[in-house]
């Protein structure tokens, strides 16, 4: 399988990972949400799984799949979803292999 990996430094990665977990528990986009916590959250994408981790100064994205042309246009949904809810901060996901 293989996987993506994006650190984004901020001192409100709870902020954000609660506002994604708000944002896709209505399962936009055919999304479905697996499970949830105060520390992470793991997404269906249908071809793809992703995890968004809430660390203390840094919000930690991975995304996986068996299809690497998969992995690529998942990745940059994710990366542009993520991207529109911390355009206040800048942010910006630079994804590594993990």
């Amino acid at each position: 399988m293989a996987a993506l990996e994006a650190r984004l430094g901020t001192a409100r990665a709870d902020r954000y990972l609660a506002q994604l977990t708000s944002h896709l528990s209505h399962g936009p986009g055919g999304l479905t949400v697996l499970s949830t916590s105060a520390e992470e959250l793991v997404v269906d994408l249908g071809t793809a799984t992703w995890s968004v981790r809430a660390a203390p100064e840094e919000l930690v994205l991975r995304i996986e799949s068996d299809d690497v042309a998969e992995l690529e246009q998942q990745s940059a949904r994710v990366a542009h979803r993520v991207e529109q809810i911390a355009r206040r901060d800048g942010l910006q996901v630079t994804w590594k292999s993990a």
